[in-house]
Order: structure tokens, then sequence, then C-alpha cells
């Protein structure tokens, strides 16, 4: 409806001609009928107010004429631009820009964390779409003094004298002035889904992209574009970008260190990288060496900060919700459940649940599988909000992460005196398994912080119960779990469970057999001192082993006769008799070794269910493979190895299934099948690479260069000779380097 159109509906309503309108008026009789007949569709106010009075119509019609004459007096000036300049060094997000350039229409949500590059994104796709949209591309920061549907106007061209006064008026302005055009719009820093329905240019032909920390899951038929930290290729991509390429490639793992110390976030990134352009001089590793030691503070540039672009996602929350932020500062690890976290706040579950999803909303927090996980800054943000009214919240966390532990390690098998700690909680074996690989790596943490605060009986309790699950996922970490829990065992026993743990690490872990039989020494003459000797079983069986690796072998097997004779359970009975036949394997007796094995494993196959008795029959079938090569029956081996590998896969046992397949691998090559080999080593790499065993790793790629040379692939063998060399670079431990100077012999020898 025009002006023109309604002035005339209103004019025969009241019984009156244009002359007789004029002469009321005081308005000629041409301009009524230029303005009936849409000629003139914009009369000037003081025209309008006359014809308004002459007509004597209530207010509500009054306002209405008044609307149409505002509308018709403003016109969309073509083209309209206010977009900034787009980041010419986005990376990353290629992705996200397709899912944007799929939509000609609609809402697009970016939502994600302060610092990911929401609005980055949002400008090089508006300008990417420029030809899409011909009527213009418009970006409104919905932060500011001024209203922003005011500010949105006046960009269309609305003079401050054409803007209607009420909100309403205004709105109606803009969808008329929006009608018939291809208009693309972003809104950025959205917190609210009613200030996004105000504004979005929500008509056919144009496309509204939103920015904002909240995921805005109300406004229907939105598409949500969640951002989150880059990939590690991507931001060093980004650094380069800013501080040259030149400068990355001369120190690329300073490099990666430093985007790492950044958590991937971008505008962390380009803060670092701003700071290193401005100082030509400075070496990678000095600005890391800073982040370090001062993270946060060190993440400022000129009008750049990481710190204030996390206080504004947290200034708005509820009371509750920042009281469990500033607690998360205390968290080990990136994972929370709602449980911890309302033993972290002292406040129920459920308002802790609400706290976190509120955390999520706003991109503090991320919602996974295991609950929230919180970023790497962030956390590192919470910290620094801690105060002295925490402790006791510290401390109940760290008491309950221990307990935790204790209910998911016993699961795996308890032996010895071990079966003397027993689990104040319940779980499951799947539950125990994720929270266990998830807080492997965190112990040395855990246990630092617990003794710290006195937490010694717990932390005891904890390490005892991971005996097991440790086997199961061998890894050097746990030398450090050992030897750091000494120091809080309180009773005799205690310190026998742990110091034949650590025995155990150092002879089969870490291949140390004099300091692990030095331990192992210690551990048995303390249970003869104390008379704890439930345990001294596990004492000479590792101690066996010991023995084996500094090569006195006949020492060895005495031993593990004694730990034999000391074993209580029927279980460990098993698995010391398996031991001996690896002994006998080591002194050349093959068949008695075959023979051993071949009793236990039909033994352990009679009952084996829970996953310490699958690990044994694993062991026992994995071992007689190993005899089986050895007596040159490598048929039989690949029959026994397969039955490991599927024993080992039921147990969920990553590593172990991948040594069991890494020697079918060998089987297979005694047998002269080199396919079959390289198809278990393949499989053998990637549990080696998903557990963590650098060593193996290396070495199965070596076997797979061995395989190579022996076709006469030398290209094969080359490449996966120089891939084990770069393992070793990557893994650089003491192991390693012994095998990168073997390895680069070889290829030096061609």
């Amino acid at each position: 409806m025009t002006f023109g159109a309604r002035l005339q509906h209103h004019r025969k309503a009241a019984g009156l001609s244009q002359e007789e309108l004029s002469e009321r008026s005081g308005v000629s009789v041409r301009a009524i009928s230029d303005m009936e007949r849409g000629r003139a569709r914009s009369p000037q106010r003081r025209t309008t107010e006359a014809l308004l009075d002459a007509l004597d119509l209530d207010e509500p019609a009054r306002e209405e004429l008044r609307r149409l004459a505002r509308t018709g007096r403003v016109t969309l000036p073509g083209p309209v631009w206010s977009l900034p300049m787009y980041v010419a060094d986005l990376v990353g997000r290629d992705a996200e820009l397709d899912a944007i350039a799929a939509k000609d229409r609609g809402l697009v949500v970016v939502h994600g964390a302060a610092g990911t590059g929401k609005t980055s994104l949002a400008v090089r796709a508006a300008h990417l779409l420029e030809a899409r949209f011909p009527d213009g591309q418009l970006l409104i920061e919905l932060e500011g003094s001024t209203p922003p549907l005011q500010r949105l106007l006046k960009d269309l061209g609305v003079a401050a004298g054409h803007l209607p006064e009420d909100t309403n008026g205004q709105i109606r302005l803009y969808r008329s002035l929006l009608a018939g055009r291809r208009l693309l719009l972003v809104l950025d820093g959205a917190r609210t889904e009613e200030e996004v329905r105000t504004l979005a240019a929500d008509l056919p032909g144009c496309l509204t992209i939103v920015t904002s920390r909240r995921r805005l899951a109300g406004l229907a038929g939105a598409t949500w574009i969640r951002l989150g930290g880059l990939t590690e290729e991507a931001a060093v991509e980004l650094l380069a970008s800013i501080i040259s390429a030149q400068r990355v490639e001369a120190d690329p793992k300073t490099a990666r260190e430093l985007v790492r110390l950044c958590g991937m976030l971008p505008l962390a990134l380009r803060i670092a990288g701003n700071r290193l352009a401005s100082r030509p001089r400075w070496p990678l590793g000095h600005l890391a060496e800073q982040i370090e030691e001062r993270r946060l503070a060190a993440l400022t540039a000129g009008d750049l900060e990481v710190r204030g672009a996390f206080e504004v996602s947290l200034a708005h929350l509820p009371d509750d919700a920042k009281l469990v932020f500033r607690r998360l500062g205390l968290l080990i690890g990136t994972h929370v459940t709602p449980d911890l976290a309302a033993e972290l706040a002292g406040i129920g579950v459920a308002e802790a649940e609400q706290a976190l999803e509120e955390l999520t909303d706003v991109s503090l927090l991320d919602a996974d599988d295991l609950g929230y996980s919180i970023h790497g800054l962030v956390r590192t943000f919470a910290n620094g909000l801690i105060d002295a009214t925490d402790d006791d919240a510290h401390r109940r966390m760290l008491a309950r992460l221990l307990e935790t532990t204790v209910t998911a390690g016993v699961l795996f098998g308890q032996t010895g005196d071990a079966r003397r700690v027993s689990p104040r909680g319940r779980t499951d074996i799947p539950a125990a398994r994720r929270w266990l690989d998830e807080h492997r790596d965190l112990m040395p943490e855990i246990i630092e912080q617990a003794q710290h605060k006195g937490l010694h009986d717990d932390v005891a309790r904890a390490v005892i119960a991971l005996s097991h699950y440790a086997a199961i996922e061998p890894s050097p970490i746990w030398e450090h779990v050992y030897r750091a829990a000494l120091a809080s065992t309180c009773q005799p026993w205690q310190e026998i469970v742990v110091l034949t743990q650590l025995g155990w690490v150092l002879f089969d872990v870490v291949d140390r057999p004099a300091d692990a039989l030095e331990v192992l020494t210690r551990a048995a003459r303390l249970a003869e001192s104390t008379g704890e000797t439930g345990h001294i079983g596990w004492v000479w069986l590792v101690a066996s082993a010991a023995h084996s690796g500094l090569g006195d072998l006949e020492k060895a097997e005495r031993v593990c006769r004694e730990a034999i004779e000391w074993m209580r359970e029927p279980v460990d009975v098993l698995y010391a008799r398996s031991v001996l036949g690896v002994l006998w394997q080591r002194m050349n007796r093959p068949d008695d070794a075959v023979g051993i094995h071949e009793e236990v494993a039909n033994e352990l196959r009679a009952f084996a269910c829970t996953t310490y008795e699958l690990s044994a029959l694993g062991r026992t079938v994995w071992w007689l493979g190993l005899a089986l090569i050895q007596a040159g029956r490598p048929d039989d081996a690949v029959s026994a190895l397969t039955e490991a590998e599927k024993v080992y896969e039921r147990a969920q046992m990553t590593s172990w299934r991948a040594r069991a397949l890494w020697h079918r691998a060998e089987a297979h090559r005694a047998a002269g099948r080199l396919a079959e080999s390289d198809e278990d080593l393949l499989k053998a790499l990637e549990g080696f690479r998903a557990s963590g065993d650098g060593v193996r790793e290396i070495e199965t790629l070596r076997a797979l260069a061995d395989n190579a040379k022996s076709r006469g692939d030398d290209s094969a063998c080359l490449r996966h000779l120089q891939d084990s060399l770069a393992a070793c670079e990557r893994w650089d431990t003491d192991a390693t380097r012994k095998i990168a100077a073997e390895v680069r012999e070889c290829l030096s020898r061609g």
C-alpha cells in the first residue's frame, strides 16, 4: 500500500472530492492528484500533516499515513557497502567458507570461542560473495552506543530527519527498504536470538551471516558453523604468513611448539606473529619461553589481547557459571563432567550442569563425548582467577580424581597384595577404560599436586590399583608415576607393590634390567624384614625377567621357579609358568617352551574372561607364537599369533595387539610371505602410533624396509628408512637416538 493509494481511500471515505480536500488542507489540487496517482510518493512532513488534519483521521490512521510518507521519501541509494577489508592471510577455513558459499539466502550463524576468527571468516565470505549480492554487503557491529538498527538504517541511506522515532516504525522502514533487493548482511557479535530476529535480512534474495560467542540455538532455519582452533599445519601456515616462511623454515620445531603454546587459536597466533614480526632479531624460542612463563600476559600486542577477549565472554554469565569457570582453573587435564564440576564448585550436580551449559553457550567450553572440554588458554585464564578460597575445592578434586582412578584401575585385574586395595565406587570396563586413557598422561601431575596437599594414602591406593592397566598400556610415563608414588607409601606392603611395579617398568618398558634388579632386591629385603610376603611371588617373577635381561639365564630360571612357588592365585601361577617358558626360549629350548605355553594356554582358555585373565591368555599364546618361530614352525606361529591378536582385541589391548601383529609379520616373513608380512606390519604400525609406542613404531618401519629390500624394491626401502629416521627425531629419546645412528649408517651405505 502506497501513500497515494491510502490517501485516496481516506478521501473517498470522508466523502470529499480532490477540490474539497484542497480547500480544507491548503494543498493544491494538482499536488493531491499527483500523490494519489503515485507521481509524488513522498510529501514533505508539513504537507502530510495538513492533509491528516483536513481528513480528521484517528491516531492509528494518521500514524499509518505518516509511515507511508516517510517510506516514500527513502529509497535504497544503489549498492551499499560497509565491509572492512578482509584478512588476507585467513588459513584453514576452506570448509567453512564453502559452507557459507552454498547459501544464497537465509541465515548462517558462525559461533565459537573468543579469538577463533569468526569476524575474519564472515568478512572474507562476504567479499567472496559480492557478485551474488549486487545491492550491497553491510557489516554492523552490534556492540556500540548507537542502537544497531539505527546504524543499519543510516548505512542504507536513511537520513536522520527521516528516521522513525519508535522501534516498530524503524523495523517497518528497514523491511520496506530490503524488499526486492539482493543484499548480504553481517551481524557481528550477536548476544541473543531476539537481536538477530530484529535485524536479520530475512527476505528472499538476502543472506545474513551472524557471528557470536553463543550458538544461538533458538534461531529457526539457521545454518550453524562452529569455529574452533586451527590444525597444527594451518596454525604454522598462519604464523609463517605473518613472520615470513623463512623464519619458520629456519626453526620448524620451535614454530610447532609456539603454535601449540598458542593453542592453535588464531587471535593468539596473530598476537605472537605480530610480536615476532616487529622484532625480527628475536629467535622464535625467545617468545616461546615468554609464553611458557607468562602465558596470557605474553599474548598481548597493541590493542590485541587474548585475556580481554575471554573476559568479555565471562562478563554476563550468572554467578554459578562464573564460580564453576573459576574453579575449572584447578582442573588437571582438559575434560570435566557435571559431577566433577559440582565437586569443584560445591553446588548440586544439576546446577553444575546448567553452569557448564552456559559456559558452553559462550564457547568457553566445548561439549564432547566425555562431558565438556576446556581449551588450554581458556584454562590458563580461569587459573588466573583462582584465589585462597578455592583451596578446599582443589583438595576435593584431587581426592575425587584419585578415587576414580582406584575404581577404574581395579577392573583391569589385581595380583598379590595389590588385591588389598578396594574401590569405593562402581563403574564398568568401557567407562573405566575411557577415563584411564584420558587421564594416563596426567597422572604425574595429579600425584604431585595430591602429595602437596598431603593426600598420600589416596596416591598409594590409586597407583597400586593401576598396576594391570599399566601392563595393558605400557609407557615410560609409569616410571615417573611409580617413583613419585614411593613417597606416599605409608605401609610396607604398599611400598613393596610399588617397588615391584617400578621394577617391571625399568625392565620391560625402558629396558634397564640392572636398575630393575636393584629396585626389586630392595622390595625383597623389605618383605623379608617386615614379614609382608603377600606380593613376594611377583617380586621374584619380575626379578627373574631382569636376570634374563642381564644374560644370567640359569639364575633367572631358579628365581622364576621360586616365584611360581610363592604365587597364591591359580591365574598368577599360570602366568608365572608362561614366563618360565619365555626363559626356556632364551635358553634355546624352543620345544620345552612350546610345550609349557600350550599347557598354560589350554588351562587359561577354559575360564579366561576378565581383562586380567584375557591378558594372561594373550601373553601366553603370543609367547607360544614366538617359540614356534624359533622352533622353525612359522605356519603354526601364525595360528598362535592370530589367536593372540584376537584375544588382545577382545581385551582392548591396543599396543599388545600391535605386538602380536608385528610378530605375525615376522612369522609370515620366515615362511616367505612378504605381502602378508607387509600387511601385518602396516596394521601394527597403526597400533603403535595410536598407543604412542615410538620405539616399536620405528622398528616396524625398519622391518618394512627389510621386506622391501628383500623384494628388491630399493625405492620403498629408502622411503621406510627415511620415515623411521623422521620418527626417531620426533620421539627423541636415548633409545631412538641409538636407533637413528644405526639408520643413518644404513642410509650412508646405500
